[in-house]
């Protein structure tokens, strides 16, 4: 068997970007055990949110990557990605995407209830039709983009509830607001790539990092405000993990983004900033699920 054929598998697998397909199931699964935790757990409704998450982000993975498949071949860090590797065919990527984003929906929808799968459709349509496209056109691409990844948490609390309770909108302001100073690290670091690709972001217009950098102090101030008002909301005694987790990830997390501001330092900073976003969050939700589920508050 050729490479090529060998290969095909995996750039299938790979067309899903299981990583970020990873992080929306974490968030959707944080939101469905973080709300009313006293409430015992549907296994239908669990097993349905957390397939038809992972089907769904899977799906809006691939049409992404069939959509900017000429940006990727442009830039150093995509160009090996499947299609522009010349290892899946852009018109077969297209279907698997929508195949999977389909069977996503309808999961959620029949499996668990019309407002999660309405929530997961919208996380489609805001992800694929306003935030792939504005990429090319606006640097504020990136604070719209910031509203589908937010979504997942409150699809599991819709899930659960069939509503949406205090706890899944600060979950959905916590990812909202942690989204720009991670996303702003690593545009930076890839603020070369971005150029050669097209995209319009805020690093390719300031290539110096200076509004980068202002962008992730405006935001990350308000996340850390909205974890505080996790903890003071739902574990007032300050005793539980969560609060002093999320303290001590937050406080790092701002030291770095801090340095970050900081012309001097912001090239050996900006890889650390991306490591501890990518840290912070699994982090810090992975603690509050298992807080609550424990404690029962």
């Amino acid at each position: 068997m050729s490479e090529r054929a060998r290969s095909v598998p995996a750039a299938t697998w790979e067309l899903t970007k299981p990583r970020l397909s990873f992080l929306s199931v974490l968030t959707a699964l944080a939101g469905y055990f973080c709300s009313a935790p006293e409430q015992p757990t549907d296994a239908k409704v669990l097993v349905s949110l957390a397939i038809g998450t992972a089907l769904a982000a899977g799906g809006c993975g691939a049409i992404n990557m069939w959509w900017e498949s000429d940006a990727d071949a442009k830039m150093e860090r995509t160009r090996n990605r499947p299609i522009p590797a010349g290892i899946i065919h852009p018109g077969a990527a297209l279907l698997f995407g929508m195949l999977l984003l389909t069977l996503g929906v309808v999961l959620v929808w029949i499996g668990t209830n019309p407002l999660a799968g309405a929530l997961t459709a919208a996380t489609a349509v805001s992800y694929l039709f306003f935030y792939t496209p504005l990429k090319t056109m606006t640097s504020w691409c990136t604070l719209v983009g910031s509203l589908p990844g937010a979504i997942p948490p409150i699809i599991g609390t819709a899930a659960k509830l069939g509503k949406i309770d205090s706890m899944g909108w600060l979950l959905f302001a916590l990812l909202f607001f942690w989204q720009i100073p991670h996303f702003m690290a690593l545009a930076f670091l890839w603020r070369e790539d971005y150029a050669r690709g097209g995209f319009k972001i805020v690093t390719v217009g300031d290539p110096s990092g200076r509004s980068a950098a202002r962008w992730a102090l405006l935001f990350i101030t308000p996340m850390l405000f909205v974890a505080g008002a996790i903890a003071t909301s739902f574990f007032p005694d300050w005793s539980s993990p969560f609060v002093w987790v999320s303290f001590l990830a937050g406080a790092w997390f701002f030291k770095l983004t801090l340095d970050f501001a900081v012309p001097e330092r912001r090239a050996a900073v900006a890889k650390p900033l991306f490591l501890a976003s990518i840290l912070y969050l699994p982090v810090v939700l992975l603690t509050l699920t298992l807080n609550r589920i424990l404690v029962r508050s």
